[in-house]
Protein backbone atom coordinates (compact mmCIF):
# COMPACT_ATOMS: atom_id res chain seq x y z
CA UNK A 1 0.00 0.00 0.00
CA UNK A 2 3.02 2.20 0.92
CA UNK A 3 4.62 3.51 -2.09
CA UNK A 4 8.27 3.88 -0.15
CA UNK A 5 9.35 0.39 -0.87
CA UNK A 6 8.57 0.42 -4.71
CA UNK A 7 10.16 4.19 -4.80
CA UNK A 8 13.41 2.47 -3.35
CA UNK A 9 13.48 -0.30 -5.70
CA UNK A 10 12.72 2.30 -8.25
CA UNK A 11 16.02 4.56 -6.63
CA UNK A 12 17.96 1.68 -6.88
CA UNK A 13 20.06 2.15 -10.26
CA UNK A 14 20.27 -1.66 -10.94
CA UNK A 15 16.43 -1.80 -11.01
CA UNK A 16 14.76 1.17 -11.84
CA UNK A 17 11.15 1.59 -13.43
CA UNK A 18 11.69 -0.92 -15.59
CA UNK A 19 12.40 -3.75 -12.47
CA UNK A 20 8.70 -3.04 -11.48
CA UNK A 21 7.53 -3.38 -15.36
CA UNK A 22 8.72 -6.38 -15.78
CA UNK A 23 9.04 -8.60 -12.53
CA UNK A 24 5.89 -7.50 -10.46
CA UNK A 25 1.86 -8.70 -11.21
CA UNK A 26 0.67 -6.56 -14.11
CA UNK A 27 -2.32 -5.81 -12.15
CA UNK A 28 0.24 -4.07 -9.47
CA UNK A 29 2.46 -2.34 -11.75
CA UNK A 30 0.19 0.70 -12.81
CA UNK A 31 -1.57 1.93 -9.66
CA UNK A 32 2.24 0.92 -7.97
CA UNK A 33 4.14 3.24 -10.42
CA UNK A 34 1.63 6.26 -10.11
CA UNK A 35 1.47 6.18 -6.00
CA UNK A 36 5.58 6.65 -6.38
CA UNK A 37 5.08 9.36 -9.46
CA UNK A 38 2.70 10.80 -6.84
CA UNK A 39 5.28 10.67 -4.03
CA UNK A 40 7.22 12.35 -6.26
CA UNK A 41 5.60 15.53 -7.12
CA UNK A 42 4.70 15.94 -3.78
CA UNK A 43 8.75 15.48 -2.73
CA UNK A 44 9.97 17.63 -5.56
CA UNK A 45 7.64 20.54 -4.29
CA UNK A 46 8.28 20.37 -0.99
CA UNK A 47 12.44 20.22 -1.26
CA UNK A 48 14.86 23.06 -2.35
CA UNK A 49 17.60 21.93 -4.13
CA UNK A 50 21.20 22.21 -2.41
CA UNK A 51 22.47 24.28 -5.37
CA UNK A 52 19.48 26.98 -5.79
CA UNK A 53 19.32 27.27 -1.68
CA UNK A 54 22.74 27.83 -1.37
CA UNK A 55 22.60 30.21 -3.87
CA UNK A 56 19.47 32.14 -2.29
CA UNK A 57 20.72 32.16 1.12
CA UNK A 58 23.24 33.01 3.19
CA UNK A 59 23.55 30.44 6.00
CA UNK A 60 22.01 27.59 4.54
CA UNK A 61 21.10 26.09 7.52
CA UNK A 62 18.59 29.29 8.40
CA UNK A 63 15.71 28.76 6.01
CA UNK A 64 14.05 32.08 6.94
CA UNK A 65 16.54 34.74 5.75
CA UNK A 66 15.74 37.39 3.16
CA UNK A 67 17.37 35.73 -0.01
CA UNK A 68 20.22 37.89 -1.31
CA UNK A 69 21.91 40.33 -4.23
CA UNK A 70 23.00 37.22 -6.76
CA UNK A 71 26.66 38.71 -8.00
CA UNK A 72 27.60 38.13 -11.40
CA UNK A 73 29.44 34.80 -10.88
CA UNK A 74 25.95 33.64 -9.16
CA UNK A 75 23.89 34.68 -11.84
CA UNK A 76 26.10 32.67 -14.43
CA UNK A 77 25.79 29.62 -12.17
CA UNK A 78 22.13 30.00 -11.95
CA UNK A 79 21.82 30.24 -15.89
CA UNK A 80 24.26 27.10 -16.53
CA UNK A 81 21.81 24.99 -14.04
CA UNK A 82 19.01 25.54 -16.13
CA UNK A 83 21.12 25.58 -19.79
CA UNK A 84 21.87 21.75 -17.96
CA UNK A 85 18.19 21.00 -18.24
CA UNK A 86 15.30 22.35 -19.54
CA UNK A 87 12.74 23.88 -16.84
CA UNK A 88 9.90 21.04 -18.66
CA UNK A 89 12.44 18.03 -18.42
CA UNK A 90 11.28 16.03 -15.17
CA UNK A 91 14.56 14.74 -12.96
CA UNK A 92 12.38 11.23 -12.71
CA UNK A 93 11.55 10.87 -15.70
CA UNK A 94 14.87 11.50 -17.27
CA UNK A 95 16.12 9.26 -14.51
CA UNK A 96 14.30 6.27 -15.51
CA UNK A 97 14.67 6.90 -18.97
CA UNK A 98 18.59 5.85 -18.69
CA UNK A 99 19.49 2.16 -18.30
CA UNK A 100 20.24 0.51 -15.82
CA UNK A 101 23.34 0.49 -13.95
CA UNK A 102 25.23 -1.45 -11.12
CA UNK A 103 26.58 1.02 -8.41
CA UNK A 104 29.07 -1.36 -7.16
CA UNK A 105 30.08 -3.04 -3.91
CA UNK A 106 29.08 0.48 -2.26
CA UNK A 107 25.71 0.53 -3.12
CA UNK A 108 22.69 2.44 -4.51
CA UNK A 109 22.78 4.94 -0.98
CA UNK A 110 26.61 6.12 -1.76
CA UNK A 111 25.55 6.01 -5.54
CA UNK A 112 22.99 9.02 -4.92
CA UNK A 113 25.93 10.60 -2.79
CA UNK A 114 28.33 10.98 -5.21
CA UNK A 115 28.58 14.59 -7.20
CA UNK A 116 27.40 12.94 -10.57
CA UNK A 117 24.34 12.01 -9.45
CA UNK A 118 23.27 15.18 -7.28
CA UNK A 119 24.51 17.19 -9.74
CA UNK A 120 22.48 15.81 -12.68
CA UNK A 121 19.36 15.20 -10.11
CA UNK A 122 19.18 17.67 -7.91
CA UNK A 123 16.03 16.91 -5.93
CA UNK A 124 15.57 13.49 -6.87
CA UNK A 125 19.11 12.68 -5.11
CA UNK A 126 17.77 14.07 -2.18
CA UNK A 127 14.52 11.78 -2.28
CA UNK A 128 16.77 9.02 -2.84
CA UNK A 129 18.75 10.04 -0.19
CA UNK A 130 15.81 10.22 2.39
CA UNK A 131 14.36 6.88 1.07
CA UNK A 132 17.63 4.63 1.04
CA UNK A 133 18.58 5.86 4.55
CA UNK A 134 15.47 4.14 6.07
CA UNK A 135 17.07 1.19 8.27
CA UNK A 136 15.39 -2.25 7.38
CA UNK A 137 14.16 -3.45 10.33
CA UNK A 138 13.13 -7.32 10.13
CA UNK A 139 9.51 -8.84 12.15
CA UNK A 140 11.49 -10.14 14.90
CA UNK A 141 12.63 -7.06 16.53
CA UNK A 142 9.48 -5.46 16.33
CA UNK A 143 7.34 -8.61 17.64
CA UNK A 144 9.52 -8.26 20.91
CA UNK A 145 9.45 -5.00 20.75
CA UNK A 146 5.86 -4.82 21.05
CA UNK A 147 5.59 -8.08 23.17
CA UNK A 148 6.60 -4.98 25.88
CA UNK A 149 3.23 -3.86 26.15
CA UNK A 150 1.74 -6.83 28.00
CA UNK A 151 4.52 -6.96 30.10
CA UNK A 152 4.39 -3.31 31.18
CA UNK A 153 0.70 -3.19 32.57
CA UNK A 154 -1.10 -0.20 34.33
CA UNK A 155 -0.16 -1.64 38.03
CA UNK A 156 3.77 -1.82 36.20
CA UNK A 157 3.94 1.06 34.92
CA UNK A 158 6.70 2.45 37.01
CA UNK A 159 9.32 0.04 36.06
CA UNK A 160 12.46 1.10 35.09
CA UNK A 161 13.78 0.94 31.10
CA UNK A 162 16.77 -1.56 32.19
CA UNK A 163 14.17 -3.88 34.34
CA UNK A 164 11.56 -3.88 30.90
CA UNK A 165 14.66 -4.07 28.57
CA UNK A 166 16.17 -7.71 30.77
CA UNK A 167 12.44 -8.90 31.26
CA UNK A 168 12.02 -8.70 27.58
CA UNK A 169 15.38 -10.38 26.34
CA UNK A 170 14.79 -13.00 29.55
CA UNK A 171 11.01 -13.60 27.67
CA UNK A 172 12.54 -13.77 23.96
CA UNK A 173 14.84 -16.06 25.28
CA UNK A 174 12.93 -18.60 26.84
CA UNK A 175 10.24 -18.30 24.26
CA UNK A 176 13.01 -18.84 20.84
CA UNK A 177 14.44 -21.69 23.05
CA UNK A 178 18.04 -19.85 23.93
CA UNK A 179 17.77 -19.91 27.58
CA UNK A 180 17.20 -23.87 27.49
CA UNK A 181 20.45 -24.57 25.43
CA UNK A 182 21.85 -22.47 27.70
CA UNK A 183 21.14 -24.24 30.66
CA UNK A 184 22.06 -27.45 28.80
CA UNK A 185 24.64 -26.83 28.51
CA UNK A 186 25.57 -26.14 31.94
Amino acid sequence: MSPLYAASLILNPMCRKRYIEVNWPKKWVKPTLAKVKKLWEKFQEEVIPPSAFTLLYDDPTNHYKEPRELDAFDQIALSLQQVARPASEDEYEDYNSQEPCNPGKAGAFVWWCQDTQRQRWPRLSLMAIDLLSIPPMSDEPERVFSGARRTISWERGQMEPETIEITECLKHWKKSGILNTFFESD
